[in-house]
């Protein structure tokens, strides 16, 4: 069998992860997570690390990148429920943001279980809510 060769990109072309203006390159690369990510929705953030949350369960975090840089994640299950922690680098906030997958109707319940597992309570969080109805910042809320 003849080996086939292929060629380089072509000079003009941007590199296929970035915003590519004029769409020279034919290919527009997106990172796993931002394929995962539309499967979730976002519900929570949490104040421990990341590294920590992952450790507790054993989860291994991936590295993947979106539109405002990279993001570490760990994507799980607990009670056939989907979960996603993630940490965007470089973000003013330190929150670890928690994910439920879309399917999951009782996102209260998915916390409730997620908080278990970790062998956190309710102070961990720093806001809950959901994009329709709105976020509340519960930074403030400690000890109270």
């Amino acid at each position: 069998m003849t080996e086939v060769a292929v060629p380089g990109p072509e000079p003009d072309w941007e590199r296929a992860p970035e915003y590519q203006g004029g769409k020279r390159n034919p290919a527009l690369q997106a990172s796993m997570w931002e394929y995962a990510a539309g499967a979730f929705r976002l519900v929570a953030g949490l104040s421990p690390s990341l590294e920590a949350l992952a450790a507790r369960l054993r989860l291994v975090i991936e590295r993947g990148w979106e539109d405002l840089g990279a993001v570490d994640v760990a994507m799980f299950r607990i009670q056939k429920i989907d979960f996603a922690l993630s940490r965007l680098e470089g973000s003013p906030r330190p929150d670890v943001l928690v994910w439920v997958g879309r399917a999951q109707a009782d996102t209260a319940e998915a916390l409730d279980i997620l908080l278990d597992a970790l062998g956190i309570g309710e102070e961990a969080f720093t806001f809950r809510g959901d994009a329709e109805t709105g976020f509340t910042d519960l930074r403030n809320n400690v000890g109270t």
